[in-house]
């Protein structure tokens, strides 16, 4: 692999967490990171099974079920039985978590409101840029090899 894409990749991850880690948060919101991960996900790749949701996280299942019977108490998702295999779950994001995740995406982007406003137009038509250049990124896991 090239050392520059290589770097690329590392710096591309790195720093999109460390911008949502670092962005100011609104104390009225009670969701975690990782909750909103989870329902973040749900959220993009519909009903899910436990067991896939623990390989898309890269943690194990007793994790997962773990945060998502504090996501069901918190009326946040949904367990439903697979009508592919009676004895596996799925799991669906509610209206609730719908909503809980939408308050969530805004108040982080009313954290970075501030600083945006403070950088050049030619940085922000960067940035935009890279948001772009990051959809389509993440578009070609869904074409053919």
């Amino acid at each position: 692999m090239d050392e520059d894409v290589q770097a690329l990749g590392e710096d591309l991850i790195t720093t999109a967490a460390r911008l949502v880690r670092w962005v100011p948060k609104d104390s009225s919101i009670e969701l975690s990171l990782s909750a909103a991960r989870l329902l973040a996900r749900l959220y993009d790749d519909g009903p899910t099974r436990i067991s896939d949701l623990a390989v898309a996280e890269r943690c194990s299942q007793p994790t997962i079920t773990n945060h998502v019977k504090r996501l069901e108490a918190a009326r946040l998702v949904q367990r439903s039985v697979d009508p592919k295999d009676g004895r596996a779950w799925m799991i669906k994001l509610t209206k609730r978590g719908q909503q809980q995740l939408e308050l969530m995406r805004v108040s982080l982007g009313t954290g970075l409101e501030p600083y945006l406003e403070r950088m050049s137009k030619r940085d922000l038509k960067a940035l935009r840029d890279g948001i772009e250049a990051m959809r389509r990124l993440m578009r070609l896991d869904k074409l053919p090899g």
